[in-house]
């Protein structure tokens, strides 16, 4: 007799199959539609794939002055000797010396090579430097 009652209340309370379905059907859907947002895809590696051949990986020690993001157009510049070498920020190594990947132009890379001191700017296509006078009012500085 009790579990008449309670069969009784039970079909009351349930939904139709089809709304169980819809229900399901609306899950999978949200689950789907939050995996495309919010997946990590690697961009930045996918541009890095489609570069022409005559470009070569270094690592370099520098000093990154631009937030990091992995194929990020970057200029390398050594202030002493006024060099700058476009590149494309590759990936950074989270050891002590703070290395960094880059891809550079392969006819670049010998100043990497030849000089130190460098410093990673984000990209600025007109970047000049500014002119030092020696006249008679310069200063030598020890």
């Amino acid at each position: 007799m009790l579990s008449e009652k309670i069969g009784i209340l039970l079909k009351k309370n349930t939904k139709s199959k089809l709304w169980w379905i819809k229900l399901g059907f609306s899950l999978i859907l949200s689950n789907i539609f939050f995996f495309v947002l919010f997946s990590n895809t690697e961009d930045g590696s996918e541009k890095l794939k489609t570069l022409p051949s005559d470009h070569v990986e270094i690592q370099l020690r520098a000093e990154l002055l631009t937030p990091f993001q992995i194929g990020k157009k970057i200029l390398i510049v050594n202030r002493k000797k006024r060099i700058k070498i476009q590149g494309v920020l590759i990936s950074q190594l989270l050891d002590e010396e703070s290395r960094l990947t880059v891809l550079v132009n392969e006819k670049e890379v010998n100043h990497l090579f030849n000089n130190s001191n460098w410093e990673i700017l984000p990209y600025m296509k007109y970047l000049s430097f500014a002119s030092i006078p020696k006249d008679q009012h310069h200063e030598i500085r020890y």
